[in-house]
């Protein structure tokens, strides 16, 4: 599927949140495919902006918050830290 199917799918509220945040990781391993890193920086980088784990998001909105994370690395209004050298 592609990142905008899964997008889609990310907001679909009529779908548990579970699934939701399933799409939200997929979306994420395309952002890591994009900028050539694993999917696991993606994922960290989401937890460190926005306190978010999207292994369990808690809510909608935290949801929403964490995937607009993922989106601003994928448009590249942010930027992934370098590691520590």
């Amino acid at each position: 599927m592609s990142y905008s199917t899964h997008r889609r799918k990310v907001a679909d509220t009529t779908v548990p949140l579970e699934h939701r945040a399933s799409h939200a990781r997929s979306c994420a391993l395309h952002v890591a495919n994009k900028l050539a890193v694993r999917r696991s920086d993606v994922l960290n980088h989401v937890k460190q902006q926005t306190g978010i784990d999207l292994d369990m998001p808690c809510s909608d909105e935290a949801l929403a918050i964490a995937f607009a994370s993922i989106d601003a690395l994928r448009s590249g209004t942010e930027q992934l830290a370098q590691p520590a050298a």
